[in-house]
């Protein structure tokens, strides 16, 4: 039978408090034992297949091509933002 990990081994391990781990185990976000009331027990594997299950790929966060801003856009903003500017500046010389 595998060793059960402790509060501390899960903390340490996915680096957050203690508390952060009884908040995630109290709404059920993270798998754990519950042995009685105040004694709670992780198994490693669990642990290990919930980090992979909330991994996020770098290519799912790439917006898809139709909702990436052209370069062209990015310079029209740039010469908005420098219109703003240069009429501000007019208004207060004025």
């Amino acid at each position: 039978m595998e060793k059960l990990l402790d509060i501390d081994d899960v903390s340490e391990m996915l680096g957050v408090t203690k508390a952060t781990i009884y908040a995630w185990t109290s709404q059920n976000k993270i798998p754990h034992v519950k042995l009685s009331r105040k004694l709670l027990k992780f198994r490693g594997d669990e642990i290990k297949a919930w980090i992979v299950a909330k991994s996020i790929s770098t290519d799912t966060c790439r917006p898809p091509e139709q909702f990436r801003r052209p370069e062209t856009f990015i310079s029209d903003h740039e010469d908005f933002i420098e219109r703003i500017i240069s009429n501000a500046k007019q208004e207060v010389l004025n």
